[in-house]
């Protein structure tokens, strides 16, 4: 490789380059959204994921009301309806907010009421989601 001339395309180039090097960009490492987001973001996600999402989009099943002689569940254990996709996601929100509320429960430490208020709001909910589940897989089956 020889000496680099200035009347060279080569030279040229290399200028450039070192002037786009002082150019100062935003760092992608440095931008970073808050970590709540980022729970909310995972937490959507995983209810959309466990809730039957994907084989809404891939299946598209009929969205079907329950009536008096259809109760909303398709009697097959490996097809369902929207709505039943729908209860479940609802369900799987109501356990996850039971949840924490019984974790936002251990805050109130010196206030036992609200504590145990907020203690048995939680569980309330976990039983609701749990029950409603089972229920709604045994409507299934």
């Amino acid at each position: 490789m020889g000496v680099l001339h200035k009347n060279s395309g080569d030279y040229e180039l290399l200028r450039q380059i070192k002037k786009l090097r002082k150019i100062k960009f935003p760092r992608i490492s440095s931008i970073k959204p808050s970590n709540s987001i980022i729970v909310l973001i995972i937490l959507a996600l995983s209810i959309f994921i466990l809730g039957g999402g994907v084989y809404d989009i891939m299946e598209r099943p009929l969205a079907v009301l329950p009536t008096p002689g259809n109760p909303g569940y398709y009697p097959d254990i490996s097809q369902q309806f929207l709505t039943e996709s729908i209860s479940f996601m609802f369900f799987l929100i109501i356990g996850i907010s039971g949840g924490y509320i019984s974790f936002r429960s251990t805050r109130y430490a010196y206030r036992p009421r609200e504590a145990k208020m907020f203690l048995a709001i939680g569980v309330l909910m976990l039983f609701i989601a749990i029950i409603g589940s089972e229920l709604a897989l045994q409507t299934k089956i």
